[in-house]
């Protein structure tokens, strides 16, 4: 199986693209509103697959620097439960249509600079919101990176401009500090676009997706604080949603650790990057897998009412998040309430495949 934005695999599972994806998403970043909307890609086939790699887990004090998806060896896997930010934001954001479509290293606080003048984020984000609209897949069908090879789409080419420039002005104002970072990224998140290359090969995180009369329905994040461990920051909880035969859905997920710390990036600079080690994994169908993989990336921008933030990987690819709930997208109930409207669990996996 292959797994998150670099690669995690296991063997003997079937991997390919997504089918058809058709979320709808409304987020509003100070005064601006955007609905995103997704239109199904075409078929494709179902590519080969990876065998599965073991390696010990670092210690908290280890700091890796290498690719996206580092090797860890196994850690308690721990059930998700619901978690809501302790910053609370003060501007309105809907849902208005209903979305249908490794280790760690030591923490430390980086150091505040003096804030800048800078330009206003308002005229830009006004530029972005509709630019995530037009994209097709959050990124993850190649027609949002290829229109005539070898030209590259102006759609994804303008969301990481757009993006780079709210990072600058961001770091400019002085940026956040790992405990912010801490506090900002708890709770739930809905993946909105990547330029991963690894997403768009396995049309989302397993693969699964690519499978005759599957596609991609959504990407959600959790990440629960957890104060008494002192090795990590909390628990990790990724879920991958799929739309299935019969108008059924399907749920895969993955469950680990992560860790937020000071770190290098490509460029030699010191970023607060949020680090995912996923042990354990119910994908298609299966419960309970050993799985290993990490999923890293550098935190470079967060709204100021918490909704909204960036995230770039070791090879600069951008990863945007919504925040899901009563203070992201107005989903009162979470994620949770969007699994129980396609009958799925709130805890673990699901079947590949249902008939009723």
């Amino acid at each position: 199986m292959v797994l998150l934005s670099n690669r995690l695999t296991s063997s003997g599972s079937p991997a390919g693209r997504p089918l058809s994806l058709l979320p709808i998403v409304a987020v509003a970043a100070a005064t601006a509103v955007l609905i995103l909307v997704h239109t199904p890609p075409s078929p494709s086939s179902i590519g080969p697959l990876s065998p599965l790699v073991r390696a010990p887990l670092p210690t908290r004090t280890s700091a890796r620097s290498s690719s996206l998806l580092h090797h860890v060896g196994p850690i308690a896997a721990v059930a998700p439960s619901q978690c809501s930010p302790k910053k609370k934001p003060t501007a309105t954001i809907m849902r208005v249509v209903e979305a249908r479509a490794g280790g760690f290293g030591a923490s430390s606080d980086s150091s505040t600079k003096s804030p800048e003048k800078v330009s206003q984020d308002l005229p830009i984000m006004s530029t972005l919101l509709p630019k995530l609209g037009q994209a097709k897949g959050f990124g993850v069908d190649p027609r949002d990176y290829i229109e005539q090879p070898p030209f590259e789409s102006k759609t994804a080419t303008t969301i990481d401009n757009l993006a780079s420039k709210l990072e600058e002005n961001f770091e400019k104002r002085g940026g956040y500090t790992v405990s912010q970072w801490r506090e900002a990224l708890a709770g739930e998140w809905q993946l909105l676009f990547t330029t991963s290359q690894l997403y768009r090969e396995n049309r989302g995180v397993t693969g699964y997706s690519g499978l005759p009369g599957y596609g991609l329905k959504g990407i959600y994040q959790r990440l629960v604080p957890d104060e008494k461990n002192e090795e990590v920051d909390g628990r990790a909880v990724l879920m991958e949603i799929l739309s299935a035969p019969f108008g059924k859905a399907a749920k895969n997920e993955l469950r680990g650790a992560y860790k937020i710390y000071s770190k290098n990036d490509l460029k030699k600079k010191k970023q607060v990057a949020l680090d995912q080690s996923f042990v354990r994994g119910d994908t298609g169908g299966e419960v309970g897998k050993d799985i290993q993989g990490n999923l890293l990336m550098f935190n470079t921008y967060i709204t100021k009412d918490n909704k909204l933030r960036f995230g770039r990987g070791p090879q600069n690819q951008l990863y945007i998040y919504g925040r899901v709930g009563p203070d992201g997208d107005g989903t009162k109930g979470g994620i949770n309430e969007i699994l129980s409207r396609d009958r799925l669990p709130w805890d673990g996996g699901s079947p590949l495949f249902r008939v009723f």
